[in-house]
């Protein structure tokens, strides 16, 4: 069984995505007894979270009752492997996405219904999209871990020994302490993270750690495992507000683009595209309301045309 195969089993085993016969298939394979054993014996490992550790644990012992000593029927044997593999994840490292975390019910979970802050317990603030969702551990202040889909803009607050991670799709960030701003094209299968100040590590799944520093951006294609570091200009953040300074118009359009999750279509000549844009766009701010906000100050105008965005002279 090779990595891939076995990390799809792992995900619809915890998901309850495997059939019954599929379940006593898998949990009689030799190296799966194997694998049970040595993590149950070595669950000592410091790295565990002895809480999850018990939780996990119950939840077996409650799901199961064993009448015969010695003998571990064939459904037991199924709850022993989920409780196994899940506690692989969290000593391996492994990237849980928030399906997998069901084992635990200690956790909260904010949707956006539009762009709104929502403002963390440890006062670090996520500028959401809306359509966006977090998720994070109750006890947040000592476990700073949040699971994010979609896109949103953090400002994370400094906690001396306990780090800020941020875990997207097949990548996680860990903070320093910083401001940064990340997009998740789930149809593109790509991140984009933009640094604006402090500092951050970018590790992708299997793949080393990489350092950004203020004013970078790291596109991430994912199905390629390409990743693109480059330094961005013209552009900044402060107060839930965006700051373009002399920004080239395609430039301008293709942030855009980004931040709405949107089609513009440029439709001018060459004189307009040298054109550049200064001025602000709050957080908050509707596509439409930062298209005539552009339009205006460019001497522009802008038409929804067969579904799609154009601006034009």
């Amino acid at each position: 069984m090779d990595k891939v195969e076995k990390k799809r089993l792992i995900k619809s085993l915890l998901s309850g995505g495997l059939t019954k016969k599929q379940r006593r298939e898998f949990a009689d394979l030799e190296p799966v007894d194997i694998e049970i054993r040595k993590q149950w014996d070595e669950s000592g490992n410091s790295l565990v979270n002895m809480e999850i550790k018990e939780q996990i644990w119950k939840k077996v012992k409650n799901r199961c009752e064993c009448k015969k000593r010695n003998q571990v029927p064939v459904e037991l044997r199924w709850y022993l492997v989920a409780a196994s593999l899940a506690l692989l994840l969290i000593i391996g490292g492994l990237w849980m996405n928030t399906e997998e975390k069901g084992m635990q019910n200690e956790y909260i979970k904010i949707v956006a219904v539009q762009n709104e802050l929502y403002i963390l317990p440890d006062s670090s603030k996520v500028w959401m999209k809306k359509g966006s969702s977090i998720q994070y551990n109750k006890a947040f202040n000592e476990q700073r871990d949040v699971w994010l889909s979609g896109s949103s803009l953090f400002e994370v607050t400094t906690q001396n020994g306990h780090p800020f991670r941020v875990y997207i799709q097949k990548a996680m960030i860990e903070v320093k302490g910083t401001c940064f701003d990340i997009h998740q094209d789930s149809e593109m299968k790509k991140n984009e993270i933009i640094l604006y100040n402090g500092k951050i590590n970018f590790t992708p799944e299997n793949n080393e750690e990489i350092e950004m520093s203020p004013h970078q951006k790291i596109t991430h294609y994912i199905e390629k495992r390409e990743i693109l570091k480059e330094n961005i200009k013209n552009m900044d953040w402060e107060d839930g507000k965006f700051y373009f300074k002399e920004l080239p118009l395609p430039q301008l359009i293709e942030t855009i683009n980004t931040m709405y999750n949107s089609h513009i279509r440029l439709k001018v000549n060459n004189q307009v595209i040298k054109s550049a844009f200064t001025g602000n766009i709050r957080y908050e701010e509707s596509l439409e309301e930062v298209l005539h906000k552009i339009c205006y100050s460019l001497d522009l105008n802008f038409q929804n045309q067969d579904n799609e965005l154009i601006i034009y002279k």
